[in-house]
């Protein structure tokens, strides 16, 4: 019976100190506190029911003595102890039993209590448990979305029956886009290589509900990309153009500053008085007509990056409203994370690379380009399977000189 109530005792003890650690760490747990505190536990319990059993010993004893000595008298004292010593024995024995008996049910009781408040601790840790998860996780969906997930840009136009809503990776000088296009203006977006104009074209299209059609001009492009044809049948042959024209659309004309001046000369009527002379006829501009071009130049010609492009006539520019799109680097950063999303640290790497360079690259002038498509396709490179090296090496600095990599402060050899 001993044995059991010392194995309880441990038991309970033991249950304890593992609360102990759900609740204030294993270090705690381990410590010399709680340690003594189980040993001391476990000594007091004993103590108290050994202690019990000698006071009903001795009690017992007594009363055999002096019941034993009345009986027999004077000349019997020496054998009423001898029995007296016998009995006292035995009835230690039977107390010594009731004790246990005693001392058993009260801590079967204890332990009952203990263990019901053990459950209840339990339960406590396990509701606790949880919430401390739902926390960590909302709180880490939080992040993981703040990184990768774009939120809803919503922008106010004039005459609209609500906000122009779009979602997607967006470029922050979106919203001033999609307000010149609600004004009713033709918007000429101007910027590095690189920087999401085309996208924004896209985007702008979905903001106002309107098909998007697009074309990318050349020094070779011919009027009839445009304005249309007829063919050796007499059928005439519209254009992206002409249907955004005439429907109701969104045209990209990308790479303005690519294109021929006189084709460019031809799109100035279409623009400033909303007719426009196709091969078919005189055709008026739909209400819902809107056009968005971009150019990496102001249409002053070609520079030390951007050699092949054409100067742009004043009254071609004169058509439109121009919007500066820098490099976003949020914007790049977004993207690039949303293509990696199984190495997003090497990602981060790459991007910081492409960031030095692209500084490095300003401040010296040099003619060459780290646009925030180097950062994101690097990343595509990256959780496709290829090192950091790798994706540096083959996206970022291929093809290089060796004269522009001491100036960029590129290793030989290496990234």
């Amino acid at each position: 019976m001993r044995e059991r109530l010392r194995t309880e005792v441990h038991q309970i003890a033991g249950a304890i100190a593992f609360e102990t650690v759900m609740r204030y760490g294993d270090a705690l747990a381990r410590s010399p506190h709680a340690e003594q505190t189980m040993e001391t536990t476990a000594r007091r319990v004993a103590t108290e029911v050994a202690g019990a059993i000698a006071d009903e010993r001795v009690v017992q004893a007594d009363e055999v003595v002096r019941a034993a000595a009345t009986a027999a008298g004077d000349t019997a004292v020496r054998a009423a102890r001898k029995v007296a010593g016998k009995t006292a024995s035995a009835l230690a024995a039977e107390a010594e039993a009731r004790t246990l008996k005693k001392a058993h049910e009260a801590v079967e009781e204890e332990l009952k209590d203990a263990w019901e408040a053990l459950e209840e601790a339990r339960e406590e840790v396990t509701r606790s448990a949880a919430r401390f998860a739902r926390d960590e996780a909302v709180r880490a969906v939080a992040e993981t979305v703040a990184e990768t997930v774009p939120p809803v840009v919503e922008v106010r136009v004039a005459g609209a029956p609500g906000p122009v809503r779009v979602g997607g990776h967006t470029h922050a000088v979106f919203p001033d886009v999609v307000l010149a296009l609600g004004a009713g203006c033709h918007v000429l977006l101007v910027g590095p290589a690189g920087t999401g104009k085309s996208m924004m074209a896209q985007q702008a299209a979905e903001a106002f509900g309107q098909e998007f059609h697009a074309l990318s001009l050349g020094p070779t492009t011919p009027m009839s990309k445009i304005f249309g044809y007829y063919d050796a049948h007499g059928r005439y042959h519209a254009t992206p153009f002409r249907r955004a024209f005439e429907d109701g659309g969104l045209m990209l004309l990308d790479e303005l500053d690519s294109g021929h001046p006189g084709l460019l000369a031809e799109l100035n009527q279409a623009l400033s008085i909303g007719s426009c002379a196709f091969a078919d006829g005189m055709v008026a501009a739909h209400p819902d007509f809107h056009l968005i071009a971009t150019a990496n130049t102001y249409g002053t010609g070609g520079d030390r990056r951007y050699v092949g492009r054409q100067a742009l006539d004043a009254a071609t520019l004169d058509r439109f409203i121009v919007i500066d799109v820098p490099v976003d680097e949020e914007l790049e950063e977004r993207i690039a994370l949303a293509h990696a999303p199984d190495r997003p640290d090497e990602a981060r790497q790459v991007i910081g690379e492409v960031r030095r360079l692209r500084a490095t690259a300003a401040e010296k002038r040099l003619p060459v380009m780290f646009s925030p498509r180097a950062s994101i396709d690097a990343a595509k490179l990256l959780q496709g399977g290829a090192s950091v090296e790798q994706a540096v090496t083959w996206r970022v600095v291929r093809g290089m000189s060796a004269a522009h990599r001491s100036a960029l402060g590129i290793a030989e050899g290496g990234t």
